[in-house]
């Protein structure tokens, strides 16, 4: 499958460097109350040109909740975009409420959420700690960088482990006042075995002490099995 880079930026001194500095792209979210999480993916993946192609998408895919969840049947589709101009241009040509009947019968709508990396990530979806947090602004370029360095210590402790902060805009009150954190590894047990190192005591644990201390609260905290289903040709 290929893998999309969003390029990691040198972090800025203060909000405003961290703006210009963001990492290129953006991201839509689409959340649904799915009838059968399995089924409605099946039926986006077998219809994914139809579906994603026309809302200039580089690539695209599902995250379905494992725990944590807000509601039964939860999970989002998510739509990556070159540059948040892109976003929007696609969103004008997608209907969410003009669709198949087919697709409409198999999920109810929650509500869309807009993306903005701020810190940069490999594009390679899996079993995803979902934590969406409040950071004071005058902390966000720290948090960022101790972000960055959370990612590198437990990289060079050996796992395939990749990092993402993101910023909502125009998202709602679903996203307001928060940043979406994205801890993502292959699968449960890469994750399982993350949580078991830290509470034995890993060396890079000390990072992670130093990352979450930087955050005011928590809002809401998830695991989500996350995969791509479109890429543009």
């Amino acid at each position: 499958m290929k893998k999309i880079l969003i390029l990691i930026t040198t972090l800025g001194i203060s909000f405003g460097a961290i703006a210009q500095q963001a990492p290129e792209g953006s991201f839509t979210s689409f959340h649904v109350k799915a009838k059968n999480p399995a089924e409605y993916t099946e039926f986006l993946r077998a219809n994914a040109e139809a579906i994603f192609g026309p809302q200039g998408s580089t690539a695209a895919g599902v995250c379905v909740t494992a725990s944590g969840h807000n509601y039964p049947g939860e999970m989002f589709v998510w739509s990556a975009f070159t540059s948040f101009e892109a976003q929007l241009s696609g969103s004008e040509g997608y209907d969410p409420y003009n669709v198949p009947k087919r697709l409409e019968s198999l999920r109810d709508l929650v509500y869309s959420a807009n993306w903005k990396p701020i810190k940069g990530f490999e594009l390679d979806p899996g079993y995803e700690r979902a934590t969406r947090v409040v950071v004071s602004p005058e902390n966000v370029p720290a948090y960022l960088a101790a972000g960055t360095a959370l990612e590198s210590a437990i990289q060079a402790a050996g796992h395939d482990f990749k990092l993402g902060i993101l910023q909502s805009i125009g998202s709602g009150p679903n996203e307001v006042g928060t940043l979406m954190v994205r801890g993502i590894s292959r699968d449960g047990a890469a994750v399982g075995k993350l949580v078991d190192e830290y509470f034995a005591g890993a060396e890079w644990g000390r990072a992670y002490d130093a990352f979450v201390a930087l955050q005011d609260s928590v809002a809401n905290d998830a695991y989500e099995v996350c995969e791509q289903i479109y890429t543009a040709d």
